[in-house]
């Protein structure tokens, strides 16, 4: 493929703006609990013991963790290197596309492809997130590339090609394979159809890439299994429904995100406005969605095979995801559709290509950098206005109050990452997030106050939950647990640091007993809302424990409230 001077200025001029606005502010980035969770991960000692922990402890695929564990080797785990790697991904996404767009159509929609991908905000947010979520929409494309040549005519390196690309999709997401299984449904029916002579090689292909998946199965299939046998489940967070749809298409085809942690219940685009206002809907929402999708039927409109191919991977594997969460198989947000993203702006692209009158487009073009860039300013959401995590804030408050290694500090939530940014303490290892979402969690008899018969019953989700979140006093046993374990061992003046994050599943304590006789925790088949209230009961009453245990047997000295962060630390002193 030939490519001039100009095309050439073009993508290294396109490719740099992208790279910039994926840096802008990166350097007062510091990672939050999910990119605590890889750091943490990729820190093992080797790849068998990262294997180990994804395969028998984790729900994710294991890949982007060895990438990034030999990526830390070469250039450290300071926050700034870590989040060059999926700044990378990101903006090599940009010549990629560029280079595929004009090879599948033509060098216009590899032109508007690349500006559409350069400043689009759903880009941006997850290039600066150290997860796997800026390298799956280029996976997403380069397989759309060699899949459309494998349907065309027999290449046996295409063939080679799009087998590797498939199998790292799946190693590096675990809903990878269902991404592999639509391009394999879209591409069958096709070939059936219109080109028989190449159904052969195609067969062999994807039976390749089920071969090579084989091995990861196994541990797929068990994790799906033990989601809903905990106290818990993630679908009490990650409530799911069809309002999602909505949700998709805003942040695919507008710079103002939303619900990116997770689906607001019945949420519509019309919601925007409450955050915008009405001028802010048509500026941001209207206009961006109708010329984007503007862009999607003029492609259609087409009957290219490949515009149609591409589509109807796309709808497969999105329609597959929201019925396996409306069936409570897997959770589903925003981030996990990202794998087919650069493939929605591609058609988008295209179909805007066809646009004659070229100062309209230029005018269209024009308008989506501009509102991009005023989006990219202003909105709340942005990366120019991106919060560090409790945790830097947690740390940088112990450090200000000079917690040391005679000093215990206790972070229910995820509070195993603190080490990041502070390890001079030693660190309690109670985890309310493990308590509520793992069968087995450590400390779950103690916390529940479970009998040897009730700990031992495999599903956790029938226990008794009433009785627990309606007490006023900890249990017995967990409150012997941490005397016994470590306030009766503690040196006289020693200090312990409770750190509370006032997040979204603390409840105040004016609302705590209203919200917990409304309705039974116990019951099955709870309304989603109760469902994420319930987690929120029971995180509370955790934290509520742990301050009744610690005032009886600590005398509390000190308050510290972060400005920054919803953070508390509750400072107890030690005296014999």
């Amino acid at each position: 493929m030939k490519i001039n001077k100009k095309e050439l200025i073009f993508i290294i001029a396109i490719t740099l703006i992208a790279l910039v606005l994926r840096l802008i502010n990166i350097e007062n980035s510091k990672l939050w609990i999910d990119e605590l969770y890889c750091f943490d991960i990729a820190s093992k000692s080797g790849v068998p013991e990262i294997l180990k922990t994804v395969f028998l402890k984790d729900l994710h695929a294991p890949l982007f963790f060895i990438i990034l564990h030999f990526w830390i080797k070469c250039f450290g785990n300071t926050d700034p290197a870590l989040l060059a790697l999926p700044i990378i991904f990101s903006t090599f996404s940009i010549p990629a596309g560029y280079f595929i767009g004009k090879k599948l159509f033509d060098a216009r929609t590899g032109v508007l492809f690349s500006i559409l991908c350069a400043f689009s905000a759903l880009e941006i947010a997850y290039a600066q997130e150290l997860k796997f979520y800026s390298l799956l929409p280029l996976l997403g494309l380069i397989s759309t590339y060699f899949f459309l040549q494998l349907t065309r005519t027999f290449d046996m390196k295409k063939a080679l090609w799009l087998l590797i690309t498939n199998i790292t999709i799946i190693y590096t997401f675990n809903a990878g394979v269902f991404f592999v299984m639509s391009e394999f449904a879209a591409g069958f029916v096709y070939l059936l159809l219109k080109r028989r002579e190449n159904l052969k090689t195609f067969l062999y292909t994807f039976l390749l890439t089920g071969i090579f998946y084989l091995p990861y199965l196994y541990f797929q299939i068990k994790t799906m299994l033990g989601l809903n046998k905990s106290v818990c489940t993630l679908f009490d967070i990650f409530h799911f429904d069809l309002g999602f749809v909505f949700t998709l298409a805003q942040n695919f085809f507008t710079p103002c995100l939303v619900n990116l942690s997770n689906n607001t219940v019945n949420y519509t685009p019309l919601n925007t406005i409450k955050d915008t206002g009405a001028a802010g809907f048509l500026f941001y929402i209207v206009f961006f969605m109708l010329t984007l999708l503007y862009g999607v039927f003029a492609a259609l409109k087409k009957k290219d095979e490949k515009v149609i191919l591409i589509i109807s991977v796309l709808v497969l594997f999105i329609t597959v995801l929201i019925s396996l969460a409306l069936l409570h198989i897997i959770p589903l947000v925003t981030r996990y559709t990202l794998l087919v993203h650069l493939m929605a702006l591609l058609i988008a692209a295209y179909g805007l290509g066809t646009i004659k009158n070229k100062s309209l487009l230029i005018t269209t073009i024009t308008s989506i950098i501009v509102i991009s860039l005023f989006n990219f300013v202003f909105y709340k959401d942005t990366a120019l206005f991106r919060k560090a995590s409790f945790h830097y804030y947690s740390a940088r408050a112990l450090k200000a109050a000079g917690a040391d290694e005679n000093d215990i500090v206790i972070m229910p939530y995820f509070g195993r990452f603190l080490y990041k940014y502070y390890d001079k303490s030693t660190l309690i290892d109670y985890r309310s997030e493990e308590l509520l979402l793992e069968p087995d969690a450590f400390l779950m008899q103690e916390t529940f106050n479970l009998n040897e018969e009730e700990y031992k019953n495999p599903d956790k989700s029938n226990l008794k939950l009433q009785t627990y979140i309606n007490s006023s006093e900890p249990p017995e046993k967990l409150d012997k647990y941490f005397y016994k374990k470590y306030i009766s061992k503690m040196p006289d003046k020693s200090r312990l640091f409770l750190i509370e994050n006032y997040n979204s599943y603390i409840i105040p304590a004016n609302m705590y007993k209203p919200i917990a006789s409304a309705f039974n925790p116990d019951e099955k088949n709870l309304p989603e809302i109760y469902k994420s209230a319930r987690y929120a009961l029971l995180y509370t009453k955790i934290l509520y424990n742990l301050e009744t245990i610690f005032k009886k047997h600590l005398k509390l000295v000190k308050i510290y409230n972060s400005q920054e962060q919803d953070v508390k630390i509750f400072e107890f002193l030690y005296e014999k």
